[in-house]
């Protein structure tokens, strides 16, 4: 697995996403550059898409797409923006959705949003 991604400051430590026998977690993911690590929009709907292109890179490395997430974690920085992520999740995510959990907290690096995956291996990924 390739995983060239920064989070905003070098040597964090954690990893993008790390495999199990049946699934791979991808660690908290926000709307940053995924080589430069920066903040690239200060909107709600820009950081969430990217978010999830960027989970999507990682899931890529791994020979999967958002169709493999079973699990989904979200942490939105502010409350009034939950019905607008509602509407941007469900068009960007494909059915049918994974469980999720979506919590309100300060966050990190000026974010928005942050969200975390679990998704099943496939097979021949195992």
């Amino acid at each position: 697995m390739n995983m060239n991604f920064k989070y905003g400051m070098d040597e964090l430590p954690f990893s993008p996403a790390t495999p199990s026998d049946s699934h791979l977690f991808v660690s908290g993911q926000g709307g940053t550059d995924p080589i430069t690590g920066e903040v690239t929009a200060d909107d709600l709907e820009s950081q969430t898409v990217l978010t999830l292109r960027n989970i999507s890179i990682i899931l890529a490395q791994s020979g999967l797409t958002l169709e493999d997430v079973v699990k989904v974690n979200i942490y939105l920085k502010n409350r009034t923006d939950y019905e607008t992520f509602n509407r941007i999740y469900a068009r960007e995510f494909p059915r049918p959705y994974p469980a999720r959990t979506l919590v309100y907290c300060d966050l990190n690096f000026d974010l928005l949003v942050e969200i975390d995956v679990v998704a099943q291996l496939r097979k021949q990924a195992r």
